[in-house]
Order: C-alpha cells, then structure tokens, then sequence
C-alpha cells in the first residue's frame, strides 16, 4: 500500500452535539497546557511506551494538550484532522488497541508508520464525557509491538476518565463564575452603579479603601453609602449588595468576564473571592 491511501474515518453519529461539548471545554487553541502533562507521563508509566500525547479533535484538526512526540511530529502543536490516527478512535467509547499497526489494514498506510518515526504500536484512549461524547483522546506508542495486560488496560482507562473530569470540572468553574459575573454586574446596575467610577468607588468603599468627595456624593444619593461620625460607610443596601454577591475562582476572570475595565474587574474579585 501506498501512504496516500491511509482513508479518513467516517464521521460519528453524534458529531455535531461532540464538536459542541469540544468547544465548550474551551481547549482548542488554548495556551499552559502544562497540567495536562502528568496525565501523558503516567500513560508513559503504565504503558511501559516511550512516547504518549493527548489532544482534542474538533471539525478540522487535533490539538495537542500535552505530547513527548520524537521525529517528525516534535514540537507540533496540532494536526490535520484528516491526517491524524485518533480520528479512529471517534467512533466508540471503547480504547482502540493494535499491537503492530504496519499490519493492521486502517493503520498500515499511514506516514507515521511508513515513513519516521515509524510507529509500529498504538493505543487510543478515547476523552468520553460524562454525556458519552468523545473530545479526543490520550494514547501509547512503542516502536515495535506490544501488548497491554488487562490491568494496564483498567489503570489507563482510569487516567482517561480522569483527565476528562479534570476537563470537564473546569468547564464548569469557568461557566459558573461567567454566570456569577454576569450576575454582579447585573445587581451593580440595578443598585444604579452604571458608571464605572462609581462602581470602582463603592468596591474601594467596601474594601476599605479612600473614595473621591464626587464619587461618595454618588454612592449616598444610590443609598449604597451613609456618612458617620467616622467617615463614609456601607449602608444596609450597601452592604447587602456586597454580601449578597460571593463568586468563584479569580483564575478565570479575564478569560470569561464580560467586563472589560481590568482594574474595575481586579478590585471585584479581591472582594468577592
């Protein structure tokens, strides 16, 4: 056989509804990817193989999270999914295992087995969320045949399956806190704080911080703030408004927040965290 004729994968039943939950964990493309790399060691590890990546799979090509490729993939950082041996492993939630792919009649034609760094075994672990949609995959690769024993089968599967939860609890994370800003920003307008000095005033308020003598007059005509013997303080609205309003992990701010003023955004979550 010729290595033009590796054949693509047909496409799975469900790929629209996959292609969605692949976008939603908001991987493809993303930058420190570095977390992800103890999940390729361990299947190194376990495997007993020397090479092991991981990647997801949308409509047009694999994005690698984390890879130890040598030869002609070295420092890659996606590939063409037509190109690519995971799209094989798309189309069920069961690992795709072949001990020598040179004679398998799907694989013995691809280039990385015909040509450097010729691959000889594979193992594919497909990502399945908790839906039963396939994101990608994480998986093996010697250089010449092997097997996997049914332990090292049950102990990859399990890395897969957390690897994927990883993924898909920080999804969530990102979700909730977009929803949490969203929102704050949405009872900050409804307590009048459409501008954002004002709104940067009654955070510096609640944080303990000076306020300008024009921003306090704003925040006393909203009735966010009163005057006292001891200065400006948080009235009962006020500070209702600033209890009322906890939200998630700051990691994420800038990636979800629909607010655009940084320094506005920073000063919110230093409270709120």
């Amino acid at each position: 056989m010729k290595d033009t004729e590796f054949q693509p994968a047909r496409m799975p039943a469900n790929e629209e509804r996959r292609l969605a939950a692949v976008k939603r964990s908001g991987l493809m493309g993303s930058k420190a990817l570095s977390r992800f790399d103890i999940y390729t060691k361990l299947f190194r590890h376990i495997a007993g193989v020397p090479v092991s990546y991981t990647g997801l799979l949308d409509e047009a090509r694999q994005y690698f999270l984390s890879e130890n490729f040598t030869g002609c993939l070295t420092g890659a950082t996606e590939v063409a999914r037509e190109n690519t041996i995971c799209q094989h492993a798309l189309l069920d939630t069961k690992p795709v295992i072949v001990s020598d792919m040179r004679q398998h009649p799907t694989f013995e034609a691809h280039p990385l087995i015909t040509g450097d760094p010729h691959w000889v075994f594979w193992a594919g672990f497909p990502l399945v969320t908790a839906e039963g949609y396939v994101l990608g995959t994480i998986c093996a690769v010697d250089f010449e045949p092997r097997e996997l024993s049914e332990d090292q089968v049950e102990l990859l599967s399990g890395v897969a399956a957390e690897m994927v939860l990883s993924i898909q609890m920080q999804t969530d994370r990102q979700e909730q806190t977009a929803r949490d800003c969203e929102r704050i920003l949405r009872e900050f307008q409804n307590a009048g704080l459409n501008e954002t000095g004002t709104a940067r005033a009654f955070l510096n308020l609640c944080m303990g911080q000076p306020v300008a003598r024009e921003e306090q007059i704003s925040l006393l005509a909203l009735g966010l703030a009163l005057e006292t013997e001891t200065g400006l303080e948080l009235s009962e609205e006020g500070t209702t408004l600033k209890t009322g309003n906890g939200l998630g992990p700051a990691d994420y701010k800038r990636a979800v927040s629909p607010l655009k003023n940084t320094e506005l955004l920073d000063a919110m979550f230093a409270l709120l965290d």
